[in-house]
């Protein structure tokens, strides 16, 4: 798989008065799983979607393969699109259209041309086991929070993209299906897709990150490769990664054992 680096450079974002990101630089690695952890109100999807250039930084830039994202227009920016995978943490569903219309339009945007045949065999191959199969005629109000969560992550994927980015995927999804979705994750991971995201599950954790980077205030606190940033002697860290990562670990000492404990499950 060819290069897919995202970087963010100084980047800043101000809403109704509040600093919700002051001067961050990152540069996610090619290639690798990045999760971002921290507490509530943080940051973290605010500069996930900065990252995917759905928001614009007030100050900063963010770069893909060295181009600036905010400064693309037109034909590159629809290139860049079909690049970029994005599963919102609220679904984000285009609530006029079927279960099934919604996860075509990445297709019919970006291949106009695709026959409607080929569209439909993607989808059913991409929606595999999971129950919302049965319901690809319905809207998105009549689904739970957790189907159109599933939606939502499966419309990220439709386009088989070089960077896919995504904000709790598994959150309000059943136990099978958050399994199906680590699955998927892991696939994409053994691929060389570049993964960015925002995950409280220690499972999807412990078997999927490379990288951990903790957001507090706004502000890197830490980043590095999971090991590292796991056995950090930062407090404050250790603090978000055992209110994050699990209600049963204990302050200071059990966050790598949480995590060996996963990865052996």
């Amino acid at each position: 798989m060819s290069e897919a680096k995202i970087s963010v450079q100084h980047a800043s974002f101000v809403r109704d008065g509040f600093t919700v990101l002051d001067d961050i630089s990152i540069e996610f690695p090619d290639a690798a799983t990045t999760l971002i952890l921290g507490p509530s109100g943080s940051g973290k999807t605010t500069l996930l979607k900065i990252a995917a250039g759905l928001f614009p930084p007030d100050r900063g830039k963010v770069s893909y393969n060295g181009i600036d994202i905010t400064a693309t227009s037109g034909a590159n920016e629809r290139e860049l699109r079909r690049k970029l995978g994005f599963a919102f943490q609220d679904g984000a569903l285009w609530q006029n259209m079927t279960i099934f219309q919604n996860l075509a339009l990445p297709l019919q945007y970006h291949y106009p041309r695709m026959p409607a045949d080929e569209i439909r065999s993607r989808i059913d191959r991409l929606v595999g086991a999971f129950p919302i199969r049965r319901h690809m005629t319905l809207r998105p109000a009549a689904l739970s929070a957790g189907e159109r969560k599933i939606v939502s992550f499966l419309r990220a994927l439709v386009l088989d993209p070089q960077v896919l980015l995504f904000d709790e995927p598994t959150s309000f999804v059943d136990h099978q299906a958050a399994q199906r979705i680590e699955a998927l994750l892991a696939g994409y991971k053994r691929r060389g897709t570049t993964l960015i995201g925002i995950s409280h599950n220690v499972e999807l954790t412990a078997q999927l990150a490379d990288y951990l980077l903790v957001i507090i205030a706004g502000g890197v606190r830490a980043f590095g490769p999971l090991r590292e940033v796991a056995s950090s002697s930062d407090r404050e860290v250790q603090q978000v990664l055992t209110e994050v990562l699990s209600d049963a670990a204990t302050f200071d000492g059990d966050i790598l054992d949480l995590l060996n404990n996963a990865e052996s499950d």
